[in-house]
């Protein structure tokens, strides 16, 4: 059986290993303390910030999720898709209201001027330009 760090991504799998090294992700490698030289060391010296070990803090408690938090968020994706279908009910209102008004464009006024034309009846009544380049 293969090993499952293997099919992860190699930035993933040198976060994993720098974790299991002991190292907080993000930080980059722990500076290592420089080598001793012939140089004359100053007693009573405090160390540089650098070369001093960074405390470690204690990681905050994650509580897992209860049964209210997602019955919480449960309600609140009901309340987006509340919303969507309000405003998908609204653009297929107004597209109807489109559709309407283009078909009452092409049928006859039932109401009215019974002498009135229709756009289609219009055009067709249209003189024809023989002199066209079409």
């Amino acid at each position: 059986m293969s090993n499952p760090v293997n099919n992860l991504s190699p930035e993933m799998q040198a976060r994993l290993a720098a974790i299991m090294a002991g190292q907080v992700p993000g930080q980059g490698a722990q500076p290592s303390a420089p080598a001793p030289g012939p140089t004359q060391e100053v007693p009573n010296q405090p160390a540089p910030a650098a070369q001093q070990a960074p405390a470690q803090q204690p990681a905050p408690v994650v509580r897992p999720p209860s049964l209210m938090d997602h019955v919480i968020a449960l309600r609140q994706e009901v309340a987006m898709l509340r919303q969507s279908v309000a405003a998908n009910s609204d653009v297929v209102e107004a597209v109807g209201q489109a559709v309407g008004q283009l078909y009452q464009m092409f049928q006859p006024s039932a109401q009215g001027n019974p002498q009135s034309t229709t756009y289609s009846q219009g055009f067709q009544q249209q003189k024809m330009v023989d002199d066209s380049d079409y």
